[in-house]
């Protein structure tokens, strides 16, 4: 029996060893070496620059969406910045209101519905604050979806005016956070991976995660519709 314990502890400890170090290897911290390497030689990194100079960490737990899109928001109208607790207002309360994103009130439904859904989100930029949204459901994870959103990548993260936040299942790269948004700052075409910005600086770091990875977190439901990302730029 005790034989069998001891067999069970070490293989139980080497499985989990060995589980979280591949779930590490999944993402890479973005000033490590290999990070600060990919972001010299990337030639896709407009929007690093853009929007660096505008990060703000979420303020709470739910306002994932909001840090991501006062960073947007400042980075495309430099001389009027915009704060996270002024995010919210009136007109936002007409699409989704504060005190349900806030978890501090019931939907019609008599249920509490924390944060933003994408339709959410592209709704509260588009309709409060007048600015062009494409939504992208990510509802297939397959090639031709890989090199689209490749392709998405190169051309928007080159542009000064274009800008991309990812709703995506964070627990699939690795990190502590679930149902999470941020922005998307660089492309490394060697590596296949993307820079993500995250807002959560109290649980995670800005890392890189690949496309493939990328894609598989956001092809993750939310409520009844897939998650995927906002290209999101001026009129």
């Amino acid at each position: 029996m005790f034989k069998k314990f001891i067999f069970c502890t070490f293989f139980c400890t080497f499985f989990c060893n060995f589980f979280w170090a591949n779930q590490a290897l999944a993402s890479e911290i973005w000033n490590s070496d290999e990070g600060l390497k990919r972001l010299e030689k990337s030639q896709f990194k407009n929007d690093f620059y853009q929007l660096a100079n505008f990060y703000q960490a979420q303020v709470n737990q739910v306002y994932c969406s909001v840090a991501s899109s006062v960073m947007v928001l400042n980075a495309l109208n430099k001389s009027n910045l915009l704060t996270q607790q002024k995010f919210l207002n009136g007109e936002t309360d007409k699409i989704k209101s504060r005190k349900i994103i806030e978890n501090k009130a019931q939907n019609k439904n008599s249920k509490y519905d924390p944060g933003v859904s994408l339709d959410d989100l592209s709704k509260i930029l588009s309709r409060a604050y007048h600015l062009k949204i494409t939504s992208i459901h990510a509802e297939k994870n397959e090639k031709e979806a890989i090199d689209n959103f490749r392709q998405t990548l190169k051309k928007i993260l080159t542009d000064k005016d274009k800008f991309l936040i990812a709703n995506f299942d964070g627990k699939i790269l690795g990190q502590e956070i679930k149902g999470h948004f941020s922005p998307l700052a660089a492309y490394d075409e060697e590596s296949d991976s993307v820079l993500i910005l995250d807002v959560a600086l109290h649980k995670n770091q800005w890392f890189w995660t690949s496309v493939s990875d990328l894609i598989s977190a956001m092809n993750t439901k939310d409520g009844d519709s897939y998650r995927g990302y906002l290209l999101v730029e001026s009129h």
